[in-house]
């Protein structure tokens, strides 16, 4: 039996939320299954088998497609993501992974998102990109040649959206579990406004669980403490389910939708 394997912005695993491995049979014969490789579990739709011509040209037709759309939107509502305002959100019939821009988180909560403070200088004296003192009228850097690098490191060459970004700026790129530096160092020592490859942003709620995007319900950490939490690592529970504690008690009608 032939089975094709492939992934769905509908189908998520209830237990530590990753996108599971979707397997149909392409004959007429056998059950639909689900692989989570993060969980190490598989396990059967529970509904009837699909059913059409077994080729592979047959298993994209549109009537097969309807057929595996009805399966996916026939599991429990633990295997959807359906939070408003959250990283992946529901656009008609359609699951799509993206940040709110700036106007949406205005529209979305009725409140301003954190600045993005590109300044992380300890002496405002000193060029934001090479550290040597500036001269004159000079508020931020001491020559154009440094303004074009800063501009280039922390605006044309960054990855980050601008929702995320703006809350590494607020967090000043420091890991709120460990308080490891996560800003980019340049070749002059000094600390840029810009991830160092090492930066995630998570959700205290989780967005499978209805949580926002909402500042309060964000917070930079290393990728390491990021990964170590969805793994149920105990240092890293114990720390962001502190943090997440403590922001539920002031702001919990902002963290989940």
């Amino acid at each position: 039996m032939t089975y094709y394997r492939f992934k769905s912005l509908k189908a998520y695993c209830p237990k530590c939320s990753r996108k599971l491995d979707l397997l149909f049979p392409d004959e007429n014969v056998g059950e639909s299954f689900y692989i989570c490789f993060k969980c190490r579990s598989i396990s059967q739709f529970g509904v009837g088998p699909l059913t059409n011509k077994n080729s592979l040209a047959a298993f994209t037709l549109p009537d097969r497609k309807t057929q595996i759309n009805q399966v996916l939107d026939s599991l429990p509502a633990n295997f959807h993501y359906k939070a408003k305002g959250s990283q992946l959100r529901l656009t008609g019939d359609t699951y799509t992974r993206q940040w709110l821009s700036i106007r949406e988180y205005r529209i979305n909560f009725d409140s301003e998102p954190p600045t993005a403070s590109l300044d992380l200088r300890e002496d405002p004296k000193s060029c934001k990109w090479c550290g040597d003192s500036l001269i004159g009228s000079r508020r931020s850097f001491c020559s154009d040649r440094c303004s074009r690098a800063y501009t280039k490191a922390t605006f044309r060459n960054r990855t980050m959206a601008a929702l995320p970004y703006r809350i590494a700026c607020r967090d000043r790129f420091f890991c709120r579990g460990t308080g490891q530096d996560l800003a980019l160092t340049n070749k002059y020592g000094v600390r840029i406004p810009a991830s160092n490859g090492q930066l995630d942003v998570h959700h205290l709620v989780l967005v499978s669980q209805g949580g926002s995007d909402h500042e309060s319900n964000l917070i930079t950490l290393t990728r390491e403490v990021h990964h170590d939490y969805h793994s149920q690592v105990p240092y890293a529970t114990e720390i962001i389910d502190s943090i997440k504690n403590q922001q539920l008690a002031l702001h919990s009608k902002k963290m989940i939708t």
